[in-house]
């Protein structure tokens, strides 16, 4: 790398794409691409064709060159979503997003595919990132990620709502295990177009080849645009003749859903962005934690503090299953004043067995799986968040539990517990809120 590019590392430059920024970086090569226009048209021509208001999903973002210029192109009002499993590369993406000071992007630093589960990415490709790749045989060096199905991931769904899809997918000959991970996606009728990089020999690595990739998406209903295009690398452009238009206003429900989605509010921030990663992403037992103190609607902040309790309870139940011994009980006032949460005095013949501390926005959270040797073991979780639940004990039911929350002073609580009636848990959850501690 010359003098002068070295002495540029860091600073903002402005791509030949568009009228978007990446800090420089002229060790990669995979930059210098972006940076440079050098990628190709396929894909910018694509992106070009967006429409204030949809959804664009970046899969192998790599530093974002095309999710900064889909995230210009949807406005505020869309979505713009990016995975990119390597850790390094993921800053560097995140970086480039705050320089544009894109509100409308939510940056997931994982992989997807046909599974959820731990994998390797292979980088040993040194000085072209781009070339990284998820092992498809033993390598000596390699990162540890995550892959991700979308079926694992209903929140995304939530938070894409009614708008218009279109997919990008370019991830060194790993399309196809993505596209299999994508299919509830696929399967929306808004999702209109998708461009896949096609290379006979990366795709050969993973046990595929070209004609996978066509027919998985021409089962969906996607035809291809560009079939005069060929050889042993290109990128194919799909799109969908009959692809629902979104409607504002209107709502469409994931064909795997029980329920009816609620269309989401259209405006996103980076602050509601990154939470909505926090609190989505509990991935085999683990926590992802994206952002500090975010302050978020009332509205949106109560349904994330539902899912932290549902999620510690499905954490708390895993727990017990792969318990071998006896549950320990536990003292409530110990446990209260070790997390600096106050506890409630809990109703007679009710125990801790289980105690969990979970990050959260506003400091630690805590879960404690409470019973009463009767009947089945109930979650009581705490958080110390103000104005995200009610004063008195509000009770719904999701998926299959049963949620009882309600608010006192700076601290939130929930009882979670299945195969109990409403009307039993809002009993308890009223003799629970009138027993707390200072």
């Amino acid at each position: 790398m010359s003098f002068f590019a070295e002495l540029l590392n860091g600073t903002p430059v402005r791509s030949s794409y568009g009228d978007v920024c990446l800090a420089f970086d002229g060790r990669d090569r995979t930059h210098l691409l972006g940076v440079t226009g050098r990628y190709g048209v396929r894909v910018s021509n694509e992106v070009e064709r967006l429409r204030p208001g949809d959804c664009f999903i970046d899969v192998g973002a790599n530093c974002g060159i095309f999710t900064l210029l889909a995230a210009k192109r949807v406005g505020p009002d869309g979505l713009v979503v990016a995975f990119e499993p390597c850790f390094s590369t993921f800053a560097k993406l995140v970086r480039n997003i705050g320089l544009n000071a894109f509100g409308n992007v939510l940056p997931l630093n994982m992989a997807l595919a046909d599974l959820t589960r731990p994998d390797l990415l292979d980088n040993s490709a040194v000085g072209h990132s781009g070339r990284f790749s998820i092992a498809h045989e033993p390598v000596e060096a390699a990162e540890r990620v995550m892959t991700l199905a979308i079926s694992d991931f209903p929140g995304l769904m939530k938070l894409i709502g009614d708008r218009s899809i279109t997919v990008k997918i370019d991830v060194e000959g790993f399309e196809y295990a993505v596209l299999q991970g994508l299919q509830p996606i696929l399967a929306l009728p808004q999702t209109c177009g998708a461009i896949v990089e096609v290379d006979d020999h990366n795709l050969g690595r993973y046990g595929n080849e070209a004609s996978d990739v066509f027919g998985l998406l021409e089962r969906h209903g996607f035809t291809r645009i560009n079939p005069g295009d060929g050889g042993g690398h290109f990128d194919a452009v799909f799109r969908r003749p009959n692809a629902v238009a979104s409607k504002p206003g209107a709502s469409v429900t994931p064909p795997s859903s029980r329920q009816p989605v609620a269309a989401p509010k259209r405006r996103f921030s980076a602050s509601r962005l990154a939470r909505a990663a926090a609190i989505m992403l509990v991935i085999g037992g683990g926590w992802f934690f994206v952002g500090k103190g975010l302050p978020v609607e009332r509205v949106e902040a109560e349904e994330y503090f539902i899912q932290e309790a549902l999620q510690s309870h499905e954490v708390a139940e895993m727990r017990a299953a792969l318990r071998r011994s006896p549950p320990t009980v536990f003292n409530v006032g110990e446990v209260g004043s070790s997390a600096r949460i106050a506890l409630p005095v809990l109703p007679h013949g009710w125990r801790v067995t289980d105690v969990q501390l979970f990050p959260s926005d506003s400091g630690p959270s805590l879960q404690m799986t409470i019973s009463d040797k009767a009947s089945r073991p109930v979650s009581l979780f705490a958080v110390r968040d103000d104005d995200v639940a009610p004063a008195k004990p509000a009770v719904l039911t999701r998926d299959g539990k049963t949620v009882a929350y309600w608010q006192e002073g700076e601290l939130a609580y929930a009882l979670v517990a299945q195969k109990r009636q409403p009307a039993e848990l809002d009993r308890l959850a009223e003799d629970i809120a009138d027993n707390v501690t200072s």
